[in-house]
């Protein structure tokens, strides 16, 4: 039950990357709530919480257009139209979720423990 809370707010702060101005104010404002949260729950190892909650935080850079310095190059060249930039930071937001779900999760908790 605790896991499945832990990737439902995973997946909430991810989502919330949305209402922040950049990837530096997100981290900023939510990281230290987050790992505070944690913190007091009781039998949840904080290196590994905190390393998935950065790990999540490092996918933040391709999910919109105006999260990072590069992307803004590529839309502001018109090289990728508006819609282009959405749909794809969606569909690798999608793909890096996965893949650090089945990669990422396991090697954490293996170098954890």
């Amino acid at each position: 039950m605790l896991a499945l809370l832990v990737q439902f707010f995973r997946v909430l702060l991810f989502l919330a990357h949305y209402l922040s101005a950049s990837v530096t104010a997100h981290v900023t404002a939510m990281l230290p709530v987050v790992l505070a949260a944690g913190s007091t729950v009781p039998g949840i190892n904080m290196p590994q919480f905190a390393l998935l909650w950065c790990l999540t935080l490092g996918l933040m850079g391709i999910v919109r257009l105006y999260g990072t310095g590069p992307i803004q190059v590529y839309y502001g060249s018109g090289y990728l139209p508006s819609v282009d930039c959405w749909g794809m930071g969606a569909v690798l937001g999608l793909i890096f979720r996965l893949v650090l779900m089945l990669v990422g999760v396991p090697w954490v908790m293996f170098i954890g423990s």
